[in-house]
């Protein structure tokens, strides 16, 4: 069994190996930072429109990788494996750009924020009320970074309040509500259906760069250019609606990469 088990994950590991060195083809890797919620298959099939459409710009053919984890979407980027790739944790596309290895090709419109939520009836009033109550964290994710930060930069650090890990934000909401958390950190949308349901939301960190497509330093100038000009028109017809429909994208912008790197500054401040 165990040896039956072993030849079909090697002959998978061998076709994605050969479906991404085929010759001419460039790499399109993704990564939806939703910790392995949607089975891969599922994003693939969302994110093909993409790829093709990348392809058609620059009449070559592209390959599309998708993980959801955040270790080895770095990994990958540090190697320099990937010619485009697009990130919806705005600190993976940030650390690549830090690298020197990759430029910003166009943003999402929009922000990124955390927003700190408690049940409706809280006695919790501004940030400062947190100290020495619990608060449910998504763990390993861009969002605990960024919620940490913000709670820092109120003089919040791990130590004075008790963290409740979870690994999805649907379970940080659950665990509020069922007061086994006083607070939680979730992102925008989730933090909206919370309010619809009744509950209240404490405060929200600081704005922040959203999604974003990243090309690699391999690719040429006017490659890149082809595809930011393609994603900025894509609000403009029909079917590139429909691409951006598939990709959650309202439209893209061109972006501003030190946003990034000042985010990611500020990430890291101590």
């Amino acid at each position: 069994m165990r040896s039956w088990l072993f030849l079909v994950c090697l002959t998978i590991l061998s076709v994605q190996v050969q479906a991404d060195s085929t010759p001419g083809s460039l790499l399109l890797g993704i990564n939806q930072g939703k910790a392995g919620q949607e089975e891969i298959s599922d994003i693939q099939d969302q994110y093909a429109g993409f790829a093709d459409l990348i392809a058609r710009t620059i009449s070559k053919p592209v390959k599309l990788s998708t993980t959801q984890d955040l270790k080895t979407s770095d990994s990958n980027l540090e190697k320099g494996r990937f010619a485009f790739f697009y990130a919806r944790p705005a600190n993976v596309a940030a650390k690549a750009i830090q690298s020197g290895k990759y430029r910003l090709v166009a943003m999402a419109k929009g922000t990124f924020l955390v927003k700190f939520i408690v049940n409706k009836d809280s006695p919790l009033k501004k940030p400062e009320d947190i100290r020495g109550k619990e608060v449910a964290i998504p763990v390993g994710t861009f969002m605990e970074q960024a919620g940490l930060a913000e709670l820092r930069d109120h003089g919040l650090r791990p130590g004075a309040f008790q963290t409740r890990p979870s690994r999805y934000q649907d379970a940080v909401a659950y665990m509020v509500q069922n007061h086994y958390a006083e607070v939680g950190m979730v992102a925008p949308l989730i933090a909206a259906q919370w309010q619809r349901d009744g509950g209240r939301v404490l405060f929200e960190s600081r704005k922040m760069p959203f999604w974003s497509v990243i090309a690699s330093n391999e690719v040429s100038d006017a490659d890149v250019e082809k595809v930011r000009a393609a994603l900025i028109d894509l609000k403009n017809t029909q079917a590139g609606q429909k691409v951006l429909q598939q990709m959650g994208v309202k439209e893209f912008v061109p972006g501003n990469q030190q946003d990034y790197l000042d985010m990611l500054a500020w990430l890291k401040k101590k």
